[in-house]
């Protein structure tokens, strides 16, 4: 089993290093997206202890929704809007401290769905606002 997941470990690595010299996004018929591996967290003290108030790092109340990015890699920035496969429609309003680069971390209502969720590679597509 160690070896299947450190295998998948490698092809998530590679894949994401050919995505970043090909400027890591593609565009398809859904518009841009980014190959990203998004793992889940629950905003009591299971997940996020000793910072469990159920705040994100913007002040908004955590739950179904709330994204957290590492601003500092540029990827995504706080307070953007993004779809993500499986999850659904959300905005970048947390962080995290083992949220690096290109990494997220979805936030569920409930421990039980974080733990369902787990971790995956998923497509984030970036939703543009109408001006």
């Amino acid at each position: 089993m160690k070896k299947i997941i450190i295998f998948l470990q490698i092809i998530t690595v590679i894949t994401l290093l050919v995505l970043t010299v090909n400027g890591g996004a593609e565009t398809g018929k859904n518009g841009k997206y980014f190959l990203m591996i998004a793992t889940a967290y629950y905003p009591g003290i299971e997940c996020c202890y000793p910072f469990h108030d159920g705040l994100t790092a913007t002040g908004a109340k955590a739950g179904k929704g709330c994204i957290a990015v590492d601003p500092k890699a540029g990827i995504l920035k706080m307070g953007q809007k993004v779809y993500v496969e499986n999850y659904g429609y959300g905005i970048c309003n947390d962080v995290g401290e083992a949220i690096k680069g290109w990494k997220i971390d979805l936030c569920f209502d409930t421990y039980q769905e974080a733990l369902n969720w787990g971790r995956k590679l998923v497509r984030v597509y970036i939703i543009k606002e109408d001006k």
